[in-house]
């Protein structure tokens, strides 16, 4: 029987507070599972399928107008069975039915809305329908009932479309076979600099138009390009998304951290939503570019980051929740935006209106309602001149006032779920950071972090997908394990601790063995897991860096630690087949181009063999050099980890002090105990 009633549905026991939130919709929902699929084969009715996340503006604006309404929800109940779906616990189920309804659509985003065949293949979808028909689009009771007309009167139509989608959907994950070689690094980066320089907006950075997303992988191979060739464009495509995503409305300029993103092409107008995975890899993004070109602004930016983590998104378990949600008291952006009146009331009269012009805010308003999205619409320097003191100073003085007086606001509603890539990409960043501001306190959250996720997550080689009051019911796909294993790998190189060595191995390990085919394709799920959405390979890359990317990064960086084949042939073997894709398309896969590198003559070993514990301070110091293309390895004499004995055999202190072995293309040179020696030996050749 269908709930028909407004009380708790079964969503009422799930961990996600994406289907808890909707567990008093009077929809009769079920949570991906067989007890729904078993009911649709048994009544032989049409699954309509729902997938979301928390932070969704317009997951919550269809639920309000449809979940919630008595008589969407009887239609619903009566006709189909109603699957809801949290994006971040089952990403894998969220790709494949994505790509379907880009294929029926040209368009995707969520909610995602579809509608299966009891044999869950999808016949048709869209994203948002409004409880009216509006936007150009039908009310979602108008689509309910084409649907059931549908499936009554053109059964066998609808299965044959079913059957063709789902072909074209698996077609779409197929790889080209593999090349004979890996791609040279050179090549695919200079290929995949041509594309981005046609993508590029010349007027405000960034690529394409509206909206705009920081696509972080892009910025990468940007930043790679020029680092490895001294582009001047590439330098200039990398600071112009910078300086422009760091000034405008996507970044919070009270608060730090950066929203999903922009509406409008000149960043200034930001949808809310704030994500973990799009700070993680934007801290990435500007510690690289403080690298590369010293810009204080750059480390500001990574402080503000860093900031907002910590204060925000980190949780009493230690590790980094997923989102914050786009809304608060019912209003997009109500958190974040100020009206002119409240910029004045907080600084004064005098003092508001400099400080409202600097900020881009006007009476009218620059948003909705009114109320303005503060941008850095003016100069630090003329802000701080006008303040009479210094630019670190001003900021610092103007956002503590506005940040106090936001605190009295409702906060958006924070997920608390801890998803084991996001948290990895999230220690990686900090790690980076640490390095590129000279920071040791970042590191040490960093391995805070990691600790934390080792017992969250990880039981023996088994690797959760998240903790949220408990373990989620879900194992890690690709990307947690390469993610996680290559953030302890990062950790590894700049503590010496075995603890994280160790665990890298043991994530590559359990990638072998369960998610990486011989010819190179890396699944997204365990090789063994069984279902439709089951076993497929990575063939493109979004926002985030596949499991495929990050395996290689892993791969190829413990093959140069450990000197082991195993990991050697894995690097390869997933370069090869990747090879094929990108060179079709050199930007489908960014952050792999990005990585390239490693299996390249610009790829080095450098051993640093002390006596006592490793020195924090001087690893610090050559993984500044050391990045993105040198892999350091500290080693303590006499304490050698199993797995960095075939290597470390000839590798003796010499002297007092620590002892350095640079090593490149299979061959080491004299060791020695100059370190600017060894710093001016570490950069890149090109």
């Amino acid at each position: 029987m269908g709930v028909e009633r407004k009380g708790e549905n079964r969503l009422a026991t799930a961990k996600s507070q994406y289907l808890l939130r909707h567990a008093h919709n009077p929809v009769d929902w079920y949570m991906w599972g067989e007890e729904a699929f078993e009911r649709a084969r048994a009544e032989d009715k049409p699954i309509f399928l729902s997938i979301g996340y928390l932070a969704c503006h317009w997951c919550s604006v269809m639920e309000r107008e449809s979940f919630e309404d008595e008589e969407t929800a009887k239609l619903l109940n009566r006709h189909f069975v109603a699957v809801k779906v949290d994006r971040e616990e089952h990403p894998h189920v969220d790709e494949y039915y994505m790509r379907a309804v880009q294929l029926m659509t040209g368009t995707g985003g969520w909610p995602l809305t579809v509608f299966l065949t009891p044999d869950l293949k999808p016949f048709y979808g869209g994203t948002y329908f409004p409880k009216e028909p509006r936007y150009g689009l039908p009310s979602f009771k108008q689509v309910l009932q084409a649907v059931l007309n549908a499936w009554k009167s053109r059964r066998e139509e609808i299965e044959t479309e079913a059957e063709r989608v789902d072909r074209l959907v698996r077609e779409t994950f197929a790889l080209p076979r593999p090349r004979g070689v890996v791609a040279s690094a050179n090549e695919a980066l200079t290929a995949a600099f041509d594309q981005l320089v046609m993508l590029f907006d010349e007027d405000y950075g960034g690529f394409g138009t509206a909206p705009k997303f920081p696509q972080v992988g892009l910025l990468l191979v940007a930043a790679r390009h020029s680092l490895l060739t001294g582009n001047s464009v590439s330098m200039g495509i990398l600071t112009r998304t910078l300086n422009s995503m760091m000034r405008g409305g996507i970044m919070d300029q009270v608060g730090g951290g950066f929203h999903r993103y922009a509406v409008d092409r000149a960043w200034r107008v930001p949808h809310f939503e704030k994500m973990l995975y799009d700070n993680a890899l934007l801290l990435l993004a500007y510690s690289e570019g403080y690298l590369l070109t010293g810009k204080r602004d750059y480390a500001r930016v990574v402080r503000m980051t860093i900031e907002f983590l910590m204060r925000e998104l980190r949780s009493e378990s230690g590790g980094f929740c997923s989102s914050l949600d786009a809304e608060s008291e019912g209003e997009e952006g109500r958190y974040y935006t100020w009206s002119y009146s409240e910029l004045l009331e907080t600084f004064g009269e005098e003092q508001g209106k400099k400080i409202a012009r600097f900020f881009g805010a006007t009476e009218p308003g620059n948003f909705e309602a009114g109320r303005n999205v503060l941008f850095a619409a003016g100069d630090f320097s003329e802000l701080a001149a006008e303040l009479n003191v210094g630019v670190d100073e001003a900021l610092s003085l103007i956002r503590d006032r506005l940040m106090k007086a936001r605190s009295l606001r409702v906060k958006p509603e924070r997920d608390e779920k801890v998803i084991a890539c996001w948290n990895g990409l999230a220690v990686s960043g900090l790690s980076l950071a640490s390095v590129a501001l000279e920071e040791p306190r970042y590191l040490n959250e960093a391995q805070s972090v990691m600790d934390s996720l080792t017992g969250l997550l990880i039981d023996g080689r088994h690797l959760w997908r998240y903790w949220m009051e408990g373990r989620g019911e879900v194992e890690g796909r690709s990307e947690d394990y390469a993610a996680i294993g290559r953030a302890a790998f990062d950790l590894w190189s700049l503590t010496g601790e075995e603890k994280y060595l160790e665990l890298a191995a043991t994530m590559m390990d359990v990638l072998l063995d369960r998610f990486v085919l011989d010819d190179g394709v890396v699944l997204y799920s365990p090789r063994e897991e069984r279902g439709p959405q089951s076993n497929f390979g990575e063939n493109y890359e979004g926002v985030l860096p596949t499991g495929a990317s990050l395996s290689f990064s892993l791969a190829a960086k413990l093959f140069h630690c450990t000197g082991s084949k195993r990991y050697g042939d894995a690097a390869e073997s997933i370069a090869k087949r990747l090879s094929g894709r990108i060179a079709e398309d050199p930007l489908s896969f960014p952050y792999f181009v990005a990585e390239l590198p490693l299996m390249s003559r610009n790829a080095r070993e450098l051993f640093v063999v002390g006596r006592g514990p490793p020195d924090r301070e001087l690893l610090l110091k050559l993984y500044r050099s050391c990045h993105p293309y040198s892999v350091l390895t500290p080693m303590r004499e006499g304490r050698t980890p199993l797995l960095l004995r075939d290597v470390a055999s000839d590798k003796k202190v010499i002297g007092d002090g620590p002892t350095f072995y640079l090593c490149e293309g299979f061959a080491c040179r004299l060791p020695t105990n100059e370190v600017q020696q060894v710093l001016k030996s570490l950069q890149p050749t090109g």
